[in-house]
């Protein structure tokens, strides 16, 4: 009888193996199948196509960051519009996500997909910078990064405000906001968008500006991202560069960093919109770094009542603009103008805070988590009070946070204890956020772990949001995680 148990057991996990075999078999077949047909929908692509079979497909699908690997179903680096064109329409054909990837330096990697078995169209191509001096007006390629726009622009005397990394790409950062070292004067990069190209949903070329399309020129500048098309080009405002500008390092000890917050708090928003500057607390450093669009003289008088109450150790540097890019990206001329990242895996919360500023209590927590934290971790405290930013609407465009004095990135690099890391940041980002902050977060920094994340990008604008995605996506070919759905719920 027992024998007789052993051999029936032995038949049913024979035919077990079998059921698996042909499930694995015919899984392997229609992925082939599936393979093929994209293969032949994109056959009159001009640009190159990577698809999971060749050899650069590996080194293709990383992107900045390294904590998650999404694998797409091809790789498209398009030569033209007609290329996305035709992408577009093969997703729609055959039922297949479609993203647009400029730099790759989306938090969640969402521009390779935020899942398997997407097209990802990659733009790098569409790198035209045209400036027109007479207009003060540039039509910037998607496929642009921020290094060279700086160097191009300021070769011919302009330009746009945006963040410090030089190998950011503008589309992304554009179209989700963008701040940086000199936002509180000339605001953000998508407040000086005018006008913007766009592959809609229907494979379709479209543009978008205050006089055509201007509800998707709305969501476009604060929630265009990948959620409504695959942006070709952005024509911007330009701005004069300063003929110079001093740039500002002030080092503290950690012990005096409610001192430094108080100035901050007091004086911050008070500051000329000349003067823009960040905060940043790491395990090794504490310091207040910022650009003065003056000289070094002037710099010297603006931050006088930070100074004398505050006591660092003070650099005052003369410099040019294009200089001060340089200094602030943390790379050489070289790699300004011919921007590479080094990719590494990371993990980003992010928050904002209102006027009076962080209690003493939020202060000390996240200085405590920064120094207790086993994986290298640092918080940037961005001064939005009183400058360019603040002096939009929150519904003018998509990017509803106006009225905030300071915006926070809390970063942890992942080495180590990466499991650990992993959870004490998202506890601490949950509890620091809901006791100590406006409730908001900025749609740059995404993360899949936010709960509440529509309210906390977009506030009182995600419902039009929606209605405008229901009308020129109402199929949601262009979708990923934490785009903005055609519907509410």
């Amino acid at each position: 009888m027992l024998l007789s148990n052993s051999g029936y057991m032995l038949y049913i996990l024979d035919r077990i193996i079998d059921i698996i075999y042909f499930f694995l078999f015919f899984q392997q077949r229609n992925r082939k199948s599936k393979q093929t047909t994209l293969q032949s929908c994109l056959k009159s692509i001009k640009g190159e196509k990577v698809f999971p079979i060749d050899a650069e497909y590996t080194s293709d699908i990383i992107d900045a960051n390294t904590r998650v690997t999404f694998k797409p179903a091809v790789i498209i680096y398009v030569a033209n519009i007609n290329d996305i064109q035709i992408s577009v329409k093969c997703a729609t054909k055959l039922q297949t996500g479609i993203i647009a990837r400029s730099g790759g330096h989306s938090y969640e990697k969402y521009s390779t997909g935020g899942r398997d078995g997407v097209i990802v169209v990659d733009v790098t191509n569409l790198n035209g910078i045209s400036i027109n001096s007479k207009k003060k007006t540039a039509v910037i390629g998607a496929g642009n990064r921020l290094g060279p726009i700086y160097y191009n622009l300021s070769q011919k005397g302009f330009l746009i405000p945006a963040g410090s990394c030089p190998s950011i790409g503008i589309a992304g950062h554009a179209l989700g906001g963008g701040y940086g070292f000199y936002g509180r004067k000339f605001g953000l990069a998508s407040d000086n968008i005018i006008s913007i190209d766009m592959i809609n949903a229907e494979g379709n070329l479209t543009t978008a500006n205050a006089k055509q399309n201007s509800d998707l020129f709305f969501a476009l500048r604060g929630a265009g991202g990948g959620s409504y098309g695959i942006v070709t080009s952005i024509t911007f405002k330009l701005s004069p560069i300063p003929e110079i500008v001093t740039s500002f390092i002030f080092d503290y000890n950690i012990s005096n960093v409610q001192q430094v917050f108080d100035a901050v708090h007091k004086f911050g928003a008070k500051l000329t919109k000349d003067v823009t500057f960040a905060v940043v607390i790491s395990s090794t450093e504490f310091q207040l770094l910022g650009t003065y669009l003056g000289n070094n003289q002037s710099a010297r008088e603006t931050m006088q009542d930070i100074t004398t109450s505050t006591n660092p150790s003070a650099q005052f540097i003369e410099e040019s603009f294009f200089e001060s890019v340089v200094r602030w990206s943390y790379v050489s001329v070289d790699a300004v103008r011919d921007p590479f990242y080094n990719s590494s895996s990371f993990k980003a919360k992010s928050f904002f805070v209102k006027l009076p500023g962080l209690s003493k209590a939020g202060i000390q927590s996240i200085t405590n988590f920064i120094q207790n934290q086993p994986c290298s971790s640092f918080a940037m405290f961005d001064l939005f009070g009183g400058g360019a930013v603040n002096s939009i609407a929150p519904n003018a465009t998509a990017f509803v946070h106006r009225d905030e004095l300071y915006g926070i990135q809390l970063y942890s690099t992942l080495t180590g204890q990466v499991d650990v890391c992993l959870n004490n940041l998202k506890s601490f980002g949950v509890e620091f956020q809901k006791n100590y902050t406006s409730q908001f977060s900025y749609q740059n920094y995404i993360d899949r772990d936010l709960v509440g994340w529509k309210h906390k990008y977009y506030g009182s604008n995600f419902r039009r949001l929606v209605n405008i995605k229901s009308k020129y996506d109402p199929e949601n070919l262009f979708s990923f995680p934490q785009s903005i759905p055609v519907k509410e719920n």
